[in-house]
């Protein structure tokens, strides 16, 4: 273990700067309490604007000015790059709405509010009728009605030859190697995405196994867990080949994932009437288990059980003794929120709460005394809940009910909204920058992966109304510069995710239905003569690409087959 950086002198401290090149410093605790508990010698959570304290005591809860030079570098890069983004979305997106006579209409512009504008929204109003993103909406459009797509698209299931009972003799006993080797592949190569657990609290959890065995307890179960995934996770390789889905479920590791997940599954009954903080870590990582196997639903309904155990967080708050325990409990609120929102709004399984879109508005804290290895994960962390947060915003204003939208004024909500994605991606390190080439840096290829992704999922939010508008030929080509960039995001996610098309991970469900969705969207536009000549350079091998992807996973899950069925479809029909 490395000897913690020795203390400098005062005027070394005050000339610090906090460049890029000193994230790495190692981190010191630094919180300040508010000046209520300073005067009473009580515990501060040091929540902002209120702590936790004086909102129970309805006290004004103020802080003094902190000087900086008490944190590390790598604790003043986080904070700054949160404090920008967040006073960019406040600025942008937090003036109240106008109410008009006896109807709620909400104008959409987050910057500006005045009654001139709203004036102006209602002399050339039109009816909003959102078109929710998710491929069982695209294939309801008119352009593909003579192929009927909607009635023949299979329900989201797994396929008749991925339902394996692992073989019920297999042990769940481990030696030490077997155990140590499954629970670091865990945290390489699932935990680092996810940082709900402490390591520390992980390696007691096996000695006390070690001791006693496997039990019918919590922390068995969660163990249980983080062996079932560990079994079946591997690192990501750019370009890699992977393996085809019946050779993995004839592989050692997926039949020993699955015993271990079968175990942990005997266990789970006993968590459903707790709501700690355990039991919510065991739900979640089921869910992310079912997920790398490509079982959405089934993945969808252990988030919601996590979620639903996270509940009574706040409740239990003010009775933490360590602050610790709560900064833990803020990184699995988060972590299941965040995994629970993609599928919901990608299944649309729950369409009264479709647009259900709340979220906290803390940041979860870093552990205390972060290791330099962790730093680059907790950069990508605070990154993807930044741009998760600004994608709720944009949704919940283009799809607000009963809600009348001019189109100049959505134009304008639009460009803000790509300033704020701009401005989100300019903030981004080095090593976590998109598009970054270097062999320095390859140990961040998978987080810039993912967070590419995300960001086209925000540009998609964005852009989709104008697509839509434009294939069922109601464009007047007043937009013609939003629709080109729709399809362009489209071409842009497909070529973006090539290189981890045959890799098998917590999101590769999702990643399989937005590029067969964009992919769907450019062969809509195809079909509609007067959208051609925005069609992108490149976006035919695109297609081409989503479709060889599809083949590979097809026999996973039934609805990967019917994707990979419609889009042949539609491409032998371009060939006739």
């Amino acid at each position: 273990m490395e000897s913690p950086t020795p203390p400098a002198d005062k005027s070394d401290i005050q000339k610090r700067r906090h460049s890029r090149a000193a994230a790495t410093y190692p981190r010191k605790r630094a919180t300040q309490a508010c000046q209520t508990c300073r005067l009473k010698r009580t515990k501060c959570d040091n929540t902002r604007p209120s702590c936790a304290s004086c909102v129970r005591l309805g006290a004004e809860c103020s802080y003094q000015q902190m000087c900086l030079s008490t944190f590390d570098s790598a604790s003043l890069f986080i904070l700054k790059r949160i404090d920008d983004l967040e006073a960019l979305i406040q600025i942008k997106v937090n003036d109240p709405p106008p109410v008009a006579l006896s109807n709620v209409l909400l104008s959409t512009s987050p910057s500006s509010s005045s009654h001139g504008t709203w004036a102006s929204g209602l002399e050339q109003q039109t009816q909003w009728k959102p078109s929710f993103i998710n491929i069982g909406e695209v294939l309801k459009w008119p352009v593909f009605d003579n192929h009927e797509f909607e009635t023949r698209f299979h329900l989201l299931s797994p396929s008749d030859g991925n339902n394996i009972q692992p073989d019920l003799q297999f042990s769940v006993d481990l030696d030490l190697h077997a155990a140590d080797h499954l629970v670091r592949s865990f945290f390489d190569n699932v935990h680092i995405f996810n940082p709900t657990l402490e390591e520390e609290d992980i390696n007691e959890y096996m000695a006390t196994v070690r001791l006693n065995g496997i039990g019918w307890d919590a922390m068995s179960c969660l163990l249980l867990l983080i062996y079932a995934n560990g079994s079946i996770a591997t690192s990501f390789v750019r370009n890699g080949q992977g393996v085809s889905p019946s050779l993995f479920r004839q592989s050692k590791e997926f039949l020993q994932g699955e015993a271990y997940f079968l175990a942990a599954q005997k266990r789970m009954g006993m968590l459903l009437c707790r709501s700690g903080v355990i039991e919510a870590q065991c739900f979640f990582l089921a869910g992310v288990y079912l997920m790398t196997k490509l079982r959405s639903v089934e993945a969808s309904r252990m988030f919601v059980q996590a979620l639903a155990c996270c509940e009574g967080f706040s409740i239990l708050r003010t009775n933490d003794r360590h602050e610790d325990a709560w900064e833990t409990k803020q990184r699995v609120y988060w972590t299941c929120l965040k995994s629970e929102l993609e599928l919901r709004l990608e299944l649309n399984v729950y369409p009264k709460n479709f647009l259900d879109l709340k979220y906290p508005t803390f940041f979860p804290s870093p552990p205390e005394e972060l290791k330099s290895r962790d730093e680059a994960a907790w950069y990508f962390y605070l990154a993807e809940i930044a741009l998760r947060r600004l994608e709720n915003r944009i949704l919940s204003y283009l799809y607000q009910p009963h809600a009348v939208i001019s189109k100049p004024n959505l134009e304008s909500v639009i460009l803000d909204f790509e300033e704020q994605a701009d401005a989100w991606l300019r903030s981004l390190p080095e090593a976590l920058a998109p598009d970054v080439e270097n062999p320095h840096t390859d140990q961040y290829e998978p987080f810039r992966f993912i967070l590419s992704g995300h960001f086209l999922d925000c540009q998609e939010t964005m852009y989709w109304h104008f697509l839509v508008e434009a294939i069922h030929g109601r464009g007047d080509g007043t937009s013609d510069s939003l629709l080109h960039k729709g399809l362009k995001v489209c071409v842009n996610r497909i070529q973006q995710n090539r290189t981890g098309f045959y890799h098998r991970h917590h999101g590769t469900w999702l990643m399989l239905r937005s590029c067969a969705r964009s992919a769907l969207v450019l062969l809509a536009a195809e079909r509609s003569v007067d959208l051609v000549c925005f069609l992108p350079i490149g976006w035919e091998r695109a297609v081409v690409d989503v479709t060889e992807m599809l083949e590979f996973w097809k026999h996973e899950s039934n609805d990967i087959m019917g994707l990979f069925n419609i889009v042949q479809t539609l491409l032998q029909a371009r060939a006739n």
